[in-house]
């Protein structure tokens, strides 16, 4: 087993989705967030469910589950805009996608327009 795979290994799970970003103010967000906001997240994004997937695993309706996720993303994307606001006024470092996201809010796919999840 190669270290990078160890690494893999032991974060590869739920209540460790904040080791996956290499932000630390982001990951605080998600450190703090509540448990099951983890799992979820966890199983969306980075497992690839479906909503309904999701859903029927914890069984819940998909529409309530599509309401959670779009919460939750809100709340992160306001906490995040707070700091990366904080980073602009007192000229800190920022990335071009920080930036992006500070001026535009969500960044867009280009090929499709749609918004990324």
């Amino acid at each position: 087993m190669l270290a990078g795979d160890f690494l893999d290994i032991i974060f590869d799970h739920p209540e460790t989705i904040h080791e996956l970003v290499t932000d630390a103010d982001l990951s605080k967000i998600l450190k703090e967030l509540k448990p099951h906001l983890k799992n979820m997240l966890y199983y969306l994004f980075l497992r690839d469910y479906s909503t309904l997937e999701y859903a029927e695993s914890i069984r819940q309706s998909d529409r309530n589950i599509r309401g959670i996720r779009e919460t939750a993303l809100k709340k992160i994307r306001k906490l995040y805009g707070g700091i990366l606001t904080y980073r602009q006024e007192n000229n800190l470092p920022m990335t071009f996608d920080e930036k992006y996201f500070l001026e535009n809010g969500v960044r867009k796919k280009k090929d499709t327009g749609q918004l990324d999840r």
